[in-house]
């Protein structure tokens, strides 16, 4: 997560022609000094979105997804403390706990949490 220098709001992603760049809704500015990732077109990611065209695919790195925070947590498969990487989405019913999902960025395994 980023925060802006002048006003310390949390930075939001916005598209900026094929990129995507921090923006600042307090100042109403776009940072550029930090590209956060950038919108792919090709043909086989239209194919496979399910919202025609209109889902953001994230850049991934050595060390993780671009945009999702990390911490050291405690992976099942590797059975040890490890650097991982999370996100929530949700899954169930408005009135209910989103679903917590990790990824061990040591040995690349998925899983998730519920409340």
């Amino acid at each position: 997560m980023d925060f802006c220098d002048a006003c310390d709001s949390l930075l939001q992603p916005k598209k900026v022609d094929n990129d995507i760049l921090p923006y600042c809704i307090e100042c109403d500015e776009i940072k550029a000094e930090g590209k956060i990732g950038k919108i792919s077109y090709e043909d086989e990611d239209r194919k496979a979105d399910p919202e025609g065209g209109k889902m953001l695919i994230l850049e991934e790195q050595q060390q993780g997804t671009v945009g999702r925070p990390q911490k050291e947590m405690f992976c099942p498969k590797c059975n040890t403390m490890q650097m991982i990487e999370f996100w929530e989405i949700q899954t169930r019913s408005a009135d209910e706990a989103p679903t917590r999902f990790f990824k061990c960025l040591g040995c690349e395994k998925n899983w998730r949490e519920y409340d």
